[in-house]
């Protein structure tokens, strides 16, 4: 996960740890890349990366809802909520 600096030390993330992002979905876990190029208190994850890549085999889909989007369906990738802490 991508994060910016000082958003990292507000929630207590370093370089290269493990930290767990989530929401009312469920949570995952990634690892912390602090980056100044992040817009503050945003957090990125980027790619579709298998299961096999996170450490508990749950990709990041979980914190995405299956919903069809509107007004035809289809998948939706798109921003959402979630909290951070470190692991």
């Amino acid at each position: 996960m991508k994060i910016h600096p000082q958003t990292a030390r507000e929630y207590q993330l370093e370089q290269g740890r493990p930290a767990r992002i989530g929401n009312e979905k469920g949570s995952v876990t990634v690892t912390v890349n602090v980056l100044e190029n992040i817009q503050r208190d945003t957090v990125v994850v980027e790619g579709i990366w298998p299961a096999s890549a996170f450490p508990d085999w749950i990709g990041i889909n979980l914190l995405i809802s299956a919903e069809p989007a509107a007004p035809n369906g289809g998948a939706v990738f798109h921003d959402t909520a979630v909290w951070v802490e470190p692991v």
